[in-house]
């Protein structure tokens, strides 16, 4: 809203380049989700003990916490540029 207040459809262009241009590090991020799980099914077929699976648990939500964040922040970005 303020990009388009201050300097009208320009303002959100450049916001929405400035949101694309980011979107390399929300993919990275979002890529780390299923390394994670992953890594939790590698250590309950190798019969880890629980502890292991316990770490490996945690990282997993991580990683689902990551990936919600960056397809959210994808979709954002692909809404103002169809906008633009």
């Amino acid at each position: 809203y303020f990009c388009f207040k201050t300097t009208g459809l320009y303002g959100v262009a450049v916001g929405s380049l400035g949101m694309l241009s980011t979107l390399a590090t929300c993919l990275t991020i979002d890529v780390y989700g299923p390394i994670a799980d992953n890594a939790g099914g590698v250590a309950e077929m190798s019969e880890f003990p629980s502890s292991v699976r316990d770490k490996t648990d945690a990282l997993d939500a991580a990683g689902n916490t990551t990936a919600a964040i960056g397809k959210g922040f994808a979709i954002g970005s692909a809404a103002l540029v169809s906008v633009a």
